[in-house]
Protein backbone atom coordinates (compact mmCIF):
# COMPACT_ATOMS: atom_id res chain seq x y z
CA UNK A 1 0.00 0.00 0.00
CA UNK A 2 1.57 3.59 -0.82
CA UNK A 3 -0.67 5.61 1.95
CA UNK A 4 0.42 7.87 4.66
CA UNK A 5 3.38 9.74 2.56
CA UNK A 6 4.76 12.76 2.31
CA UNK A 7 6.58 14.31 0.39
CA UNK A 8 10.33 15.95 1.02
CA UNK A 9 8.75 19.36 2.69
CA UNK A 10 6.37 16.81 5.10
CA UNK A 11 3.01 17.49 3.95
CA UNK A 12 1.17 14.74 3.10
CA UNK A 13 0.08 13.01 -0.02
CA UNK A 14 -2.45 10.78 -0.86
CA UNK A 15 -1.38 7.73 -2.89
CA UNK A 16 -3.29 8.65 -5.81
CA UNK A 17 -1.63 12.07 -5.39
CA UNK A 18 1.40 10.21 -5.37
CA UNK A 19 1.45 8.08 -8.16
CA UNK A 20 0.44 11.23 -10.62
CA UNK A 21 3.57 13.16 -8.94
CA UNK A 22 5.98 10.40 -10.11
CA UNK A 23 4.04 10.08 -13.53
CA UNK A 24 4.24 13.95 -14.24
CA UNK A 25 7.91 14.56 -13.18
CA UNK A 26 9.09 11.75 -15.25
CA UNK A 27 6.64 12.96 -18.01
CA UNK A 28 7.68 16.78 -17.41
CA UNK A 29 11.20 15.50 -19.39
CA UNK A 30 10.49 12.79 -21.11
CA UNK A 31 13.87 12.86 -23.14
CA UNK A 32 15.92 12.12 -19.83
CA UNK A 33 16.84 8.70 -18.11
CA UNK A 34 15.18 7.88 -14.42
CA UNK A 35 15.57 5.73 -11.70
CA UNK A 36 13.02 4.61 -9.17
CA UNK A 37 15.13 4.04 -5.34
CA UNK A 38 12.73 2.63 -2.91
CA UNK A 39 14.78 1.80 0.62
CA UNK A 40 14.10 1.82 4.09
CA UNK A 41 16.52 2.49 7.47
CA UNK A 42 15.18 1.92 11.29
CA UNK A 43 16.22 2.44 14.80
CA UNK A 44 15.83 1.93 18.24
CA UNK A 45 13.51 4.34 20.30
CA UNK A 46 13.01 2.86 24.30
CA UNK A 47 9.90 0.31 23.92
CA UNK A 48 9.13 0.78 20.09
CA UNK A 49 10.67 0.72 16.33
CA UNK A 50 10.83 3.59 13.92
CA UNK A 51 10.77 2.93 10.76
CA UNK A 52 11.50 4.98 7.52
CA UNK A 53 11.05 4.01 3.70
CA UNK A 54 11.74 6.55 1.03
CA UNK A 55 10.98 6.62 -2.59
CA UNK A 56 13.32 8.66 -4.63
CA UNK A 57 13.21 9.87 -8.28
CA UNK A 58 16.18 10.16 -9.58
CA UNK A 59 16.52 12.29 -13.07
CA UNK A 60 19.75 10.88 -13.99
CA UNK A 61 22.06 14.44 -13.74
CA UNK A 62 19.66 16.97 -12.78
CA UNK A 63 18.06 16.41 -9.79
CA UNK A 64 15.77 14.24 -8.10
CA UNK A 65 12.51 14.34 -5.85
CA UNK A 66 11.41 11.95 -2.86
CA UNK A 67 8.53 10.79 -0.79
CA UNK A 68 8.69 8.98 3.11
CA UNK A 69 6.54 7.25 5.61
CA UNK A 70 7.06 6.53 8.91
CA UNK A 71 6.33 2.80 10.50
CA UNK A 72 5.92 2.21 14.04
CA UNK A 73 6.41 -0.98 15.53
CA UNK A 74 5.59 -1.18 18.98
CA UNK A 75 7.80 -4.50 19.98
CA UNK A 76 11.66 -5.12 20.09
CA UNK A 77 13.03 -6.85 17.50
CA UNK A 78 17.16 -7.59 17.97
CA UNK A 79 19.44 -6.49 15.27
CA UNK A 80 18.68 -9.29 12.70
CA UNK A 81 15.39 -8.99 12.78
CA UNK A 82 15.30 -5.16 12.21
CA UNK A 83 17.05 -5.82 9.02
CA UNK A 84 15.17 -8.24 7.97
CA UNK A 85 12.05 -6.30 8.94
CA UNK A 86 13.09 -3.15 6.29
CA UNK A 87 13.69 -5.65 3.59
CA UNK A 88 10.50 -6.11 4.01
CA UNK A 89 9.54 -3.30 3.79
CA UNK A 90 11.13 -2.37 1.47
CA UNK A 91 10.07 -5.14 -0.50
CA UNK A 92 5.92 -4.87 -0.50
CA UNK A 93 6.70 -1.18 -1.37
CA UNK A 94 8.20 -1.70 -4.39
CA UNK A 95 5.61 -4.38 -5.58
CA UNK A 96 3.31 -1.91 -4.96
CA UNK A 97 4.94 1.29 -6.41
CA UNK A 98 5.72 -0.98 -9.53
CA UNK A 99 2.00 -2.38 -9.80
CA UNK A 100 0.69 1.25 -9.41
CA UNK A 101 2.93 2.56 -12.18
CA UNK A 102 2.44 -0.05 -14.62
CA UNK A 103 -0.56 1.71 -15.67
CA UNK A 104 1.34 4.20 -17.20
CA UNK A 105 4.17 3.80 -20.33
CA UNK A 106 7.30 5.31 -18.46
CA UNK A 107 10.34 4.26 -19.01
CA UNK A 108 12.62 3.94 -15.80
CA UNK A 109 14.87 1.82 -13.64
CA UNK A 110 14.20 0.56 -10.94
CA UNK A 111 16.44 -0.66 -7.88
CA UNK A 112 15.71 -1.50 -3.80
CA UNK A 113 18.41 -0.26 -1.48
CA UNK A 114 19.22 -1.93 1.49
CA UNK A 115 21.06 -0.56 4.22
CA UNK A 116 23.18 -3.38 4.27
CA UNK A 117 26.99 -3.38 4.07
CA UNK A 118 30.19 -5.48 3.70
CA UNK A 119 31.57 -3.85 7.19
CA UNK A 120 29.85 -4.57 10.18
CA UNK A 121 27.26 -6.65 11.92
CA UNK A 122 24.81 -6.91 8.48
CA UNK A 123 27.20 -8.47 6.62
CA UNK A 124 26.30 -12.33 7.94
CA UNK A 125 22.63 -11.77 6.13
CA UNK A 126 23.46 -9.83 3.35
CA UNK A 127 23.51 -12.98 0.87
CA UNK A 128 19.95 -14.16 2.22
CA UNK A 129 18.34 -10.52 1.89
CA UNK A 130 19.69 -9.92 -1.31
CA UNK A 131 19.03 -12.78 -2.76
CA UNK A 132 14.87 -12.70 -1.50
CA UNK A 133 14.95 -9.26 -3.30
CA UNK A 134 16.66 -10.36 -6.44
CA UNK A 135 14.31 -13.41 -6.55
CA UNK A 136 11.31 -11.09 -6.36
CA UNK A 137 12.73 -9.71 -9.57
CA UNK A 138 14.03 -6.62 -8.38
CA UNK A 139 17.88 -4.89 -8.90
CA UNK A 140 19.48 -4.29 -5.36
CA UNK A 141 21.91 -2.11 -4.11
CA UNK A 142 23.79 -2.13 -0.98
CA UNK A 143 26.20 0.27 1.01
CA UNK A 144 28.24 2.45 -0.66
CA UNK A 145 25.45 2.59 -3.24
CA UNK A 146 22.69 2.52 -1.60
CA UNK A 147 22.14 5.78 -0.37
CA UNK A 148 18.16 5.83 -0.59
CA UNK A 149 18.02 3.75 2.46
CA UNK A 150 21.36 4.42 4.30
CA UNK A 151 21.38 8.22 3.36
CA UNK A 152 18.06 9.67 2.80
CA UNK A 153 16.11 7.19 5.09
CA UNK A 154 18.75 7.32 7.70
CA UNK A 155 18.46 11.41 7.50
CA UNK A 156 14.65 11.67 8.41
CA UNK A 157 14.86 8.75 11.12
Amino acid sequence: MLDDFKTAYGHRISSKKLILAINNFILEKPEYQYKIFVGTDSENRENKIEFISVIVIHRVGYGARYFWRKKIISKKLDFYQRLWQEAIFSLNLSRDLIESLSHFRLNFDFEVHLDLGLNGKSKSIIKEIVNLIKNSGFEVKIKPESFAASKIADYLL
